[in-house]
């Protein structure tokens, strides 16, 4: 086969429909996402210490959390009625959330002014008055920008989505470098990137919803509809919480028994880890849910299939793509990141494998979505949060960063366990155990000998060779198994 006709037949396969195309676009703007989070992870590990990286690391924890309250989840809730409504009560539901943000974003910020004492209280540090403003700014701004970008994944326009992404992060590059390396401003540097970045991505968004929707005086806002989008909204706001918490709270336990400098080092091999969430499960689920909810109204047969289909190649083919990346992972890290922040390499394997059990937690979690079992998502974040929570506060002590990684494993394990347990009540869905016990184990085998390798102490050439022929040969055997086989086949 030439290169042309494969190239030709990967782009039928990507492009030949809505799924395909828009999980090729969300992908690629997730994987511009990550290089230049690289890029600017690599600066900034450059030019700050680990405490200053560790500090702007709990900063960003705040800023995540306030936008989460701030927006109210009616995000959220103007997705789920997107559809369901007219371009009039679209518009309406628009104008109403801006201003429900605005005031909400005016009383929080005024009640920080107020009591400035009460932003050391939370982070555990002081920060000026001026660096508060920034942090606020940034919040209300990142709710608009974000407001925008969801409403194009709305909308099925993955190409203006993709374009949006690319240009927001060569505002944050070229400000980055301008903040930190000319301006040399430190760790706010990153804020006020960020900030700036979001205002114009959020003007851009004003633009296109008063050109697309332009409202009359009385669409600008409604009560009614406001209670109705709360109704839907407020509910989400715990839950999402709590998943913050799971990802951030270990970072929180770590500064108050092991110091901000292990933070800065713990939090820079997280955001390795979260590579491959970025560049592949977290663009297909943007791509597969609104299939998903339509096939289980169509016919839950249909559904069932799927659903078998998915989680049957999801563990061969996501550790697949970690062998690959752990083949080159331990010398990227050496070239970009500075030495001082070196041990949270030993980290990122134990986290990128909770964080993939996490993505097929979250995958079966769509069956309690769809059969509007919501309470039950709330039930189960709630418990392994818990668990997380505790499993930090006990392994931290002892353990540092490891433990934390340790407890993100653990905790993950967990909400997999509860989701599938509970999902199979709801919709049995008859899946391949066998195939998927014998692919997994495979493939974690491949996995922990690709990494035992980068710790040997031999030449760099010679370690890439071994892991490379590794990986070559974990192709081979896969392709081997005769359901792997088939289903390349089919392409």
């Amino acid at each position: 086969m030439s290169i042309s006709s494969m190239l030709k037949k990967i782009h039928r396969i990507l492009f030949s429909n809505y799924i395909a195309k828009a999980f090729s676009l969300y992908s690629a703007s997730q994987a511009i996402n990550a290089l230049i989070n690289f890029a600017i992870l690599a600066l900034y590990t450059n030019y700050l210490s680990p405490d200053d990286f560790g500090k702007l690391s709990l900063i960003w924890i705040f800023v995540v959390v306030m936008s989460i309250i701030i927006d109210g989840r009616l995000n959220t809730s103007f997705s789920i009625r997107y559809y369901k409504s007219t371009k009039e009560e679209n518009t309406t539901n628009i104008y109403t959330i801006f201003l429900y943000n605005l005031l909400i974003f005016i009383i929080v910020y005024a009640s920080f002014l107020s009591f400035p004492s009460s932003f050391e209280t939370i982070m555990g540090f002081q920060v000026q008055s001026n660096e508060l403003s920034i942090v606020f700014l940034l919040i209300i701004f990142m709710v608009y920008g974000k407001f925008y970008t969801n409403y194009l994944m709305i909308a099925k326009e993955p190409k203006k989505y993709f374009v949006t992404i690319l240009f927001f992060n060569l505002i944050l590059i070229t400000t980055s470098i301008i903040y930190l390396e000319i301006l040399q401003s430190g760790y706010i540097s990153y804020l006020k990137s960020y900030l700036i970045s979001y205002l114009i991505i959020a003007v851009i968004g004003f633009i296109f919803f008063f050109k697309e929707y332009t409202p009359k005086r009385s669409e600008l806002f409604s009560y009614d509809k406001l209670k109705k989008l709360l109704y839907i909204g407020l509910p989400l706001i715990p839950d999402a919480i709590l998943l913050m918490l799971l990802i951030w709270a270990d970072r929180y336990i770590i500064n108050v028994y092991q110091g901000l400098a292990i933070v800065g080092i713990y939090s820079v091999g997280y955001r390795f880890s979260e590579a491959i969430n970025a560049f592949i499960i977290s663009p297909f689920g943007q791509a597969l849910s609104p299939h998903l909810f339509e096939q289980f109204s169509r016919s839950k047969e249909e559904y069932k299939k799927t659903m078998s289909l998915i989680l049957k190649y999801y563990w061969m083919v996501i550790i697949g793509i970690i062998i690959a990346y752990f083949v080159v992972l331990k010398e990227v890290y050496q070239l970009i990141i500075e030495v001082e922040y070196m041990e949270g390499y030993n980290v990122i394997g134990i986290i990128l494998l909770g964080i993939t059990i996490g993505g097929a937690a979250n995958l079966l979690g769509a069956t309690m979505v769809v059969a509007e079992k919501t309470k039950r998502v709330f039930l189960f974040t709630s418990i392994t949060v818990i668990l997380n929570i505790g499993l930090n506060l006990i392994l931290v002590p002892e353990y540092g960063m490891y433990g934390a990684a340790a407890a993100t494993l653990l905790s993950y394990i967990l909400q997999l366990a509860l989701i599938y347990t509970y999902t199979q009540k709801i919709l049995y869905v008859q899946y391949d155990r066998i195939f998927m016990i014998k692919t997994t184990i495979l493939s974690l085998l491949f996995l922990l000998s690709v990494v035992s390798i980068s710790y040997m102490k031999i030449s760099v050439a010679l370690s890439l060779g071994l892991k490379g022929s590794l990986f070559v040969l974990f192709l081979f055997t896969l392709y081997n198994i005769k359901e792997v086989n088939d289903l390349c086949k089919r392409f």
